[in-house]
Parts: structure tokens; C-alpha cells; sequence
């Protein structure tokens, strides 16, 4: 998968591109050789009935002119003009007078003869009076000419019209082929220079994405970009220290010069930062007057004394317009994999640790886990206050994780996932605020409100020629509505979707705790056809009897057991139990957490079929899943 921010650019644009305009070039060079060789060719057969119908003339003007000889002064002519060609034509010519009629054949075979006199009879007096004829592969010509009381037809085998024809295509071959060499040269100059419009525009807009205006340094997508990147190509932990600088009263020095001049100031502020960095070391400009530092493999000592060395490149003033301007920054740190492995989290943490050193007005501080603590009651209290918002604004949004054929690759079905885009804090996870809903009176009003979302998300891909099933997470408190399964029923049909394309997961551990309760609600999905999954299967409290009254469709083997399953023969046990429980059912088993080959290989030879985790795909947003269904609809294979 590429990451978020990553920008897709077509590898085969420019082969697609050249592609196209070696056949626009093709069709360029046949055109052309067609309607040349069409002109041609009509130009040649009107050259020739223009010249038979000169012959006719001047043999008319002697049949006048000679009278009783004229026969005879005819025979002489036609002899002396087919003496002077080099293979002699066949001729036919018919006088008709006053006097009578007469008629001339040298070379024309009877049978043919008839077949022309025939062709050229069946025209309707309104015709031309001359033409071409094609007669089983031979070419004949023909004219009438008509002078008061004399008429003349003369009729003649053609063969230079074959020996133009060859002459014309010999030439239109050597014309036609410089033709397309040419189309093919501009066609490869052009889609080039496309192409490389395309790389350089998608460039750009990578680095309008990732970099910053004012300063050039690149931001927080690229820091996450990199991280993430890089934690893909290897199986270590994050190793390294994230600094957050902030400016100490900046905001001062903007009113009091002016934002140019403080945008002077930010530039040639990264610039110093810059020029004590290491190579490996990446400076990035976060927001504002804030920078963040990524230090890969720095320990809490290295970490402090960069922070030292940064205090001290601040000991000489920057120049401003003229004024010299004494800046002071405040740090907060953040040790991976110490303090956390997240990249995202880091940066929370640099900022809470930021916030400590103001508090105490000192130059930096290291991250404490206990001050989390006391910002995340506060976020918390925050987050139960804007839920109603969050609903009423639609900011939960649903992310889309493939469940793949371990043994194809190919994507069967999704688990739905909400994800709250928060208009301050960006993307929330569902952990810090599943429990705020089921703790309101929310629960409800969220529960259907993903449910409808990805019923209307089915029914898009349905029309776009997808049918990809999707499972919602419902919690036993949306299973307490009393009307969830015809509210559910009602949506299916009005969008005429299969009650099967729909998956209810429950939690194992919350379902057991409330089955009684919920007993109802989950008979009903049953009833109308929805199938019904058990997510993180084995924490909790199993009971043959609790599978059993159930009735599920799939089993979902929690992440815990797949991590470390070929080194933990405990957990090992748990998914092979699992296994032969789903086989005793007649389930089907889904393995969660699927993060590398070895793994999905091991549960293949186990047995389990089907594998859903970061491997193949993290949750991501409903385009770009839409995207990998269009595109790579089979992720890898065992």
C-alpha cells in the first residue's frame, strides 16, 4: 500500500503515452496513404480518357474530311499509333455515317468485345460519353464522339494504368513510411515532453503537500510520510528523539515589526537551526513559531545536548531590517521507542512536554507519561462536550480494512472502522472515544449512523460494479435499541442491497456480558439475513454453549494470539482451538493482526483461509479503498 500522503503518479503514463501516439501516427501515415494513392490513382484513369478521347476527335475529323477513303485513311493511322507503342493494344472502333456503318478490331477477343459493347450500351443516354471500365482483372477505356451525322466509338485495352498504379504505390510506400517517421518522432518528442509535465506538476504538488511556503522545510505529513516509510523496510522498533522548539514570544515580535519581517526572522531562524544538524538529523517546521527536530537513534543524553547546542547557535542575534533581534526557544522531548513507537504520538507527547517546560518556565523538558494522564481528563471532558457537534456535522467518517484470501490475495470483503476527523485535533482514534458514546446518550443515534453510512457506501460500490460486503462494530448498547434490526431491514431495502453484503461484529468479552440482554436483537439480524461475526475471539470468557446459542457466521481470532503465535505455543494452542471450534460449527475463521508473509503462510498450513491486518492494508479512507478494489483487487498472496 503507498502511504497517506504519498501522491500517486501512473508508472506507465509515459509508455500509455507513447503508445497512443505511435497509433495516432499509424493511422496519420494510412490516411494519408489511402487518399493519396485514391487521387492518384483517379487523376492517372482521367489523364488517360482525356488522352482516348483526343484520338477519338482527330480520328473523327479524318472520317469527315475523307469520306469514302475515310476507312482506309483510319486503318493507316491506328496502324502507325500502335506501332509506336511497345505492346500493342487491343482496340475496337465503330463509325456510323450517312452512308452506313463500319468497324475495326485488332487484338479485342470476340467474347470480350461483347462484354464491354454490353457494359457500355446498358448506360443511360444521359451518361458521359466516355469511361472505365475493369473486366475480369483487365481495364478498358472507352468513348463516343458525336459530330452532326457521324458518331465514333472507340474502345481500348489499358495497360499503363497498372504500371501507374504500381508506379503510384512505390512512391506513396517511400512517401507514407518518411510520413510516419516523422508522426512517430513528434509522438515520442510529445509524449515526453507530456510526461514529464506530468512528473514535474506532480512533484510540485508533493512538495506543496509536504514542504513548507515560507521556509522550504519540509512538515509534519512529511515527517509522518518518512517514519512510516522507513518503519516498513524494517522489523526494528523506532529508535530516536522527536524535539518540538517552540520561539519564545514571537508573537511579540510579529506585532511589533510586522509579519514580513517576522517571516524574515522564521526563515533565517530554520537557517541557523539547519546549519548545526547533523545530515541524518531532519528539521521540519510543525505550525507557526514551532519546529520539530527528528534525531534518529539519539538517547535522553544525546537529546539534551542537542538541545544545549541549540540553545547556544542563539546566542547571536539575527539581523532584522537592520535590528538586531535576541530569540529564546522552550523544547519538549520525546524518546522512541521509549515513550511510545507511533510517530503520531510522539508528537503529542513532544507537545505535552513542551507545555511542562513553559509551566515551570524552564528550557526544555523530557516527557512524563503522569502529565498524559492529566491532559487526557481534559481532552476527555472536551471530546464528550462536542459529541452532539460531531454527529450533527457528520466528522465521523468510516476507514475501510480489506478481510483477504490468505492463499490468493484476493479481497473478499472490509470491516468498517469510524474514525472521527476532528476540526481542531485532526483524526481521533476510536479507542478515545468509542466509550465517551456508549457512555451518553449517543449511543443510539452512532449506532445507526454507521450503519446507515455503510449501507449507502455498498449500494455506491453496487453501482460502480463492486459488491464488496462490509462489517460494522456494534456495541451490546446499540443492540438494546428495540428497533435496530427493522431500521437495518428497512435500509437494505430501500437501497436494494442483500441483507448478506451486511456484517454485525460484536465484541466477544461485552457480547458474553450481555447476551441475554441482546438475544433479541441478534435473532432478528439472523431472521432478515445479516450474518453476525465474533470480533477478538478468545479474550474473552468462551463457552461452547455461548458460540452455540449465537449462531455466527465467522470468527475473528484476536490480533493478540497472531502476533506471536510461532513464538508462543500458548497462543499457538488459542488459534488452532479457535480452528477446530469454527470447523465444529461450521464457521468461518478470520485471522486479526495479519502484519507479515511468515505469518500469513503459518495460518494457511493451520488451516485459516482468511486474514485481515497492516500486511495488506491498514483502514483507509473510502476513496482509496474504493481505488484498491478498481485497481489491485488481489493483495499478496501466501
Amino acid at each position: 500500500m503507498k502511504t497517506l500522503f504519498e501522491l500517486q503518479l501512473d508508472k506507465h503514463l509515459r509508455r500509455k503515452l507513447i503508445l497512443i501516439c505511435l497509433i495516432v501516427a499509424f493511422v496519420v501515415s494510412v490516411i494519408y496513404g489511402v487518399v493519396a494513392y485514391r487521387l492518384s490513382n483517379d487523376l492517372g484513369v482521367d489523364t488517360e480518357i482525356r488522352y482516348l478521347e483526343k484520338r477519338a476527335l482527330f480520328l473523327l475529323a479524318e472520317v469527315e474530311e475523307e469520306g469514302d477513303e475515310a476507312q482506309e485513311r483510319v486503318n493507316e493511322l491506328i496502324s502507325l499509333m500502335q506501332s509506336s507503342e511497345l505492346k500493342p493494344e487491343a482496340l475496337f472502333l465503330n463509325v456510323r455515317d450517312a452512308s452506313g456503318a463500319w468497324e475495326l478490331n485488332q487484338f479485342m477477343p470476340q467474347a470480350t468485345l461483347m462484354q464491354v459493347l454490353s457494359e457500355v450500351e446498358a448506360l443511360p443516354t444521359s451518361a458521359l460519353r466516355s469511361g472505365f471500365l475493369s473486366i475480369d482483372g483487365n481495364y478498358f477505356l472507352w468513348t463516343k464522339q458525336v459530330k452532326k451525322d457521324t458518331s465514333l466509338l472507340l474502345i481500348t485495352s489499358s495497360h499503363s494504368i497498372d504500371k501507374a498504379r504500381a508506379h503510384i504505390i512505390k512512391r506513396l510506400s517511400i512517401s507514407s513510411l518518411i510520413v510516419f517517421w516523422i508522426a512517430v518522432w513528434l509522438a515520442l518528442t510529445l509524449s515526453s515532453w507530456i510526461a514529464k509535465r506530468v512528473e514535474d506538476k506532480n512533484e510540485a504538488l508533493r512538495k506543496l503537500a509536504t514542504h513548507d511556503n515560507l521556509t522550504g522545510l519540509p512538515n509534519r505529513l512529511y515527517l509522518v510520510d518518512l517514519i512510516e516509510r522507513d518503519q516498513k523496510n524494517t522489523e526494528q522498533p523506532l529508535v530516536g528523539a522527536l524535539l518540538l522548539i517552540n520561539i519564545d514570544k514571537f508573537k511579540e515580535v510579529n506585532e511589533t515589526l510586522g509579519h514580513r519581517n517576522g517571516d524574515k526572522l522564521l526563515v533565517a531562524f530554520s537557517h541557523r537551526l539547519n546549519q548545526v544538524l547533523a545530515p541524518e538529523q531532519q528539521l521540519i517546521r510543525s505550525n507557526g513559531d514551532e519546529f520539530l527536530i527528528w534525531a534518529p537513534h539519539y538517547d535522553e543524553i544525546q537529546a539534551t545536548e542537542l538541545v544545549g547546542t541549540l540553545t547556544a547557535t542563539l546566542n547571536e542575534p539575527f539581523l532584522i531590517d537592520q535590528l538586531p533581534i535576541h530569540l529564546s526557544i522552550t523544547t519538549g522531548v520525546a524518546l522512541a521507542p521509549i515513550h511510545d513507537n507511533d510517530i503520531e504520538s510522539l508528537i503529542i507527547q513532544t507537545d505535552i512536554a513542551l507545555n511542562e517546560a513553559r509551566k515551570h518556565r524552564s528550557e526544555w523538558s523530557l516527557f512524563d507519561p503522569s502529565k498524559q494522564l492529566e491532559q487526557d481528563g481534559q481532552q476527555t471532558l472536551r471530546y464528550r462536550s462536542e459529541l452532539a457537534d460531531a454527529l450533527r456535522e457528520q466528522q465521523f467518517k468510516l476507514y475501510y480494512q480489506p478481510k483477504v484470501d490468505l492463499n490468493t490475495g484476493q479481497i473478499l470483503s472490509a470491516e468498517a472502522l469510524a474514525r472521527w476527523h476532528h476540526p481542531q485535533d485532526g483524526v481521533v482514534p476510536p479507542l478515545m472515544f468509542i466509550s465517551l458514546i456508549e457512555q451518553s446518550g449517543k449511543v443510539r443515534e452512532f449506532g445507526r449512523y454507521v450503519i446507515r453510512t455503510a449501507i449507502r457506501q455498498i449500494d455506491q460500490w453496487q453501482t460502480k460494479g463492486i459488491a464488496v460486503p462490509v462489517a460494522v462494530n456494534l456495541s451490546p448498547y446499540n443492540l438494546l435499541d428495540p428497533d435496530i434490526v427493522p431500521f437495518t431491514e428497512s435500509l437494505l431495502q430501500k437501497f436494494n442491497i442483500a441483507p448478506e453484503m451486511l456484517e454485525i461484529e460484536l465484541t466477544e468479552t461485552a457480547t458474553s456480558l450481555h447476551l441475554q440482554t441482546i438475544s433479541q436483537s441478534l435473532n432478528g439480524f439472523k431472521e432478515i439475513g445479516v450474518k453476525l461475526s465474533i470480533d477478538d475471539f478468545g479474550t474473552g470468557m468462551s463457552s461452547l454453549a455461548y458460540i452455540s446459542s449465537l449462531n455466527v457466521d465467522t470468527i475473528k481470532i484476536d490480533r493478540a494470539f497472531v502476533r506471536d503465535m510461532d513464538k508462543n505455543d500458548s497462543h499457538l494452542s488459542i488459534v488452532q482451538t479457535a480452528l477446530n471450534l469454527a470447523k465444529a460449527f461450521d464457521c468461518t475463521v478470520v485471522a486479526e493482526g495479519v502484519e507479515n508473509a511468515e505469518q500469513a503462510k503459518l495460518l494457511d498450513s493451520l488451516g485459516c483461509h482468511y486474514g485481515q491486518g497492516y500486511y495488506y492494508s491498514p483502514p483507509i479512507p473510502e476513496d482509496k479503498f474504493t481505488a484498491m478494489l478498481k485497481f489491485t483487487r488481489s493483495l499478496p498472496a501466501v
